[in-house]
């Protein structure tokens, strides 16, 4: 089971963050950046608007509210420039962040024409951008197609500018991006720190890793701005109260390896309301979070 290259084709900070963005505030862009209390304060949960695509959810203002009721601390959402600025009304009303905005650029085609407009609606806030970069030209991981996603990446870095939104290279199977190690090689080769990596956790099961899950997270640390988990019945993806694959102790990992940032959760293809999924899948992430080792 893959996703599609645009990861979602079905579908087109807290209120102490947002007065921050307000007065002004200079976003920071470290692992361990300061984050909107959540149900945890160790890892601010938010929710993919994978997982947000059930009959129960049809509109903006339904997601949202699920997000809010369920206690999720923000919603990753698929970039629309024409959604983007109710989306963020809605969620400035609700006290719930941006966490990120998924893309999926082409990095030989020129920049979308619409995204300097969006980034400028998105200033001041802790908002990622998450770049799952294609190629035609190059194959996946290939670092021969490093200069041109450089040029890409740093385009966009310039206009976030420091008060964000910031960079997070997606790592999505099938593209050339496929792995957190390009997003990692990207950031260091940038130098900038607006731009980092994302680790998600289906797409690093599917992929074929030359290192140790330990291994990865502990390089990519100083470059990580995101992190994303699900359940897994072997590789597809399930609520986390199902399948076979050990979250818990993923975690464990992930809180050992030093990593104190956003963890979202992941629900592409999951079926039935998504309130009842979600809901299953916030009450498990309760029971790990509150089963860590101190």
């Amino acid at each position: 089971m893959h996703l599609d290259p645009t990861r979602r084709d079905f579908i087109a900070s807290s209120l102490a963050a947002f007065a921050c963005a307000a007065a002004g505030h200079r976003a920071s862009f470290a692992a361990d950046e300061p984050a909107p209390a959540g149900p945890d304060a160790m890892f601010p949960f938010y929710v993919m608007d994978t997982g947000l695509a059930g009959p129960d959810v049809p509109m903006l203002e339904d997601k949202v509210k699920v997000a809010k009721d369920l206690g999720f601390s923000g919603i990753d959402y698929t970039l629309s420039h024409e959604q983007l600025p109710h989306l963020l009304e809605l969620l400035d009303k609700a006290g719930l962040e941006l966490t990120a905005v998924y893309t999926s650029p082409s990095i030989e085609n020129p920049l979308d024409p619409k995204l300097p407009d969006s980034i400028k609606l998105m200033k001041g806030r802790p908002t990622r951008i998450e770049m799952a970069l294609q190629s035609k030209k190059h194959k996946p991981s290939n670092a021969n197609g490093d200069k041109e996603a450089l040029a890409l990446v740093e385009h966009v870095s310039d206009l976030c500018g420091d008060s964000g939104p910031i960079i997070s290279i997606y790592p999505h199977t099938g593209a050339w991006a496929e792995r957190v190690d390009d997003g990692v090689r990207l950031a260091k080769a940038s130098g900038r720190k607006n731009v980092g990596a994302n680790f998600n956790l289906v797409h690093w099961k599917w992929v074929k890793q030359q290192r140790t899950q330990e291994e990865l997270l502990k390089e990519a640390l100083p470059h990580l701005f995101l992190v994303s988990i699900n359940g897994l019945a072997g590789n597809t993806i399930v609520p986390l109260d199902q399948g076979d694959y050990d979250v818990a102790a993923f975690l464990v990992l992930l809180k050992s390896v030093g990593y104190r940032g956003r963890v979202g959760l992941q629900g592409y293809g999951i079926k039935g309301p998504s309130h009842e999924h979600l809901g299953h899948s916030m009450t498990k992430w309760r029971k790990m979070m509150a089963a860590l080792p101190a």
